[in-house]
C-alpha cells in the first residue's frame, strides 16, 4: 500500500483527505500531530500519527518519519504559516533519498509532495481561466487578492522542485460543507438577525460570484492527485489542477441561508471595504476545472451551496 503522509491531517481539509484515503482501503495514512491531544485523536481516527510539535525549529523528527515508515506521498493542507519551511524539508528528505539510492547503486522513486492552494490565486475575473494561466506575475491579467499574494511564489517554489520530488500543486475554489470557520463571521450575521428579527442586515461582502467546492470533492480531488502522481511526474503535463464544482452568486448563497433559518429581512451586501480576508471571500471566478475531470478522472459530486443550504445551513447551525 502507498504510504501517504497528511500535514494538516487534524484540520478540516486534511482530515476529510485522511479519511478519503482511508476509505478506499489501498492506502495507509499517516499525519502530522502538533501535541499528544491531536496524536490521540488520529489514532481513532484510523491514522498513524507522527508527533511533530515544531516544523520550523525541529525538524528531524519529521524527517525521521518520512525514512521510518518509507512515506511515498507528503500532502500539504493547511500550512500556510510555515509552507516555504515544510517545502524545505520535504526538498531536504527527498535530497537524502536520492542520494540513498545512488550510494546503493540503485534507481529508486523519488518522495512526492502535494501542495493544497488555492484558486484565489487566480484573482478576480468574470472572464474564463484554466488552471494554464500564469498566475501572480506581470504576464497575469488579473492578480491574487493581498490575502494570498504571497502563494503564486509558494506555488512556483514547488514546481522549481521537481528535480528531487514528483510535485504537484492542486487548487481547490472557495470551500464549504459541514463546520468550515471561514463562512462562520457572515452566516453569523445572518443568524443572528433571524433571532433578533431585524429587518435587515448587512454583510461586508461584494456582489461576487465565487468560484466553490465541497470539502468532500476537495478530498476526493486530493487523493486523485496522490494517485494520479506518479504517471503524470516526467510526462511534461503541467502538474497544477484547479477543483471547482461551480460557481454561485454571493447575494443568491446569502439569501438561501436566511431562507433555510428563516429570516425574513433583507440581507444587504455592503461591500469589502478593504479588509484583505472580506476582499479574498468577494473574489469573483469563472474557472474551467476540465483537466482535473480529464487527467485526474476527477469528478465533484455534492450538491451546490445554494441548491444544498438545507443540509449545509442545518450543519452549520449544529457547530
Amino acid at each position: 500500500m502507498p504510504k501517504i503522509l497528511v500535514v494538516g491531517a487534524t484540520d478540516y481539509i486534511g482530515q476529510a483527505l485522511s479519511l478519503s484515503l482511508l476509505r478506499t482501503g489501498t492506502h495507509t495514512v499517516y499525519g502530522i500531530a502538533r501535541s499528544d491531544t491531536k496524536a490521540t485523536e488520529l489514532s481513532r481516527l484510523e491514522i498513524f500519527p507522527v508527533l511533530c510539535p515544531d516544523l520550523v525549529q525541529d525538524l528531524e523528527p519529521f524527517l525521521s518519519a518520512l525514512k521510518t515508515h518509507n512515506i511515498s506521498v507528503v500532502v500539504s493542507c493547511g500550512a500556510d504559516g510555515e509552507a516555504q519551511e515544510l517545502l524545505d524539508v520535504v526538498i531536504e528528505a527527498g535530497r537524502r533519498r536520492l542520494n540513498a539510492y545512488q550510494n546503493a547503486g540503485i534507481h529508486g522513486p523519488k518522495l512526492a509532495f502535494v501542495y493544497t492552494s488555492g484558486t484565489w490565486t487566480h484573482g478576480s475575473s468574470f472572464l474564463p481561466v484554466t488552471d494554464l494561466d500564469v498566475v501572480g506575475s506581470s504576464l497575469s491579467p488579473t492578480q491574487p487578492p493581498k490575502l494570498v499574494s504571497w502563494r503564486p511564489g509558494q506555488e512556483y517554489c514547488v514546481l522549481a522542485a521537481k528535480d528531487v520530488l514528483d510535485v504537484m500543486v492542486v487548487r481547490p475554489a472557495l470551500v464549504y460543507g459541514r463546520s468550515h470557520p471561514i463562512w462562520k463571521s457572515f452566516f453569523d450575521v445572518v443568524v443572528q438577525g433571524s433571532k433578533r428579527g431585524d429587518l435587515s442586515v448587512d454583510i461586508p461582502l461584494d456582489k461576487g460570484r465565487p468560484a466553490l467546492i465541497h470539502v468532500d470533492d476537495v478530498a476526493s480531488g486530493l487523493r486523485a492527485a496522490v494517485d494520479k502522481l506518479p504517471l503524470i511526474s516526467g510526462t511534461g503535463v503541467y502538474p497544477v489542477f484547479d477543483l471547482v464544482g461551480q460557481s454561485e452568486s454571493m447575494q443568491d448563497i446569502l439569501d438561501a441561508l436566511a431562507r433555510a433559518v428563516g429570516y425574513k429581512g433583507e440581507v444587504k451586501l455592503i461591500g469589502s471595504n478593504g479588509d484583505s480576508f472580506e476582499e479574498a471571500m468577494s473574489v469573483s471566478a469563472n474557472i474551467d476545472a476540465g483537466r482535473a475531470k480529464t487527467l485526474l478522472e476527477w469528478q465533484p459530486k455534492r450538491a451546490g451551496l445554494v441548491d444544498g443550504m438545507d443540509v449545509y445551513a442545518h450543519a452549520f447551525m449544529a457547530t
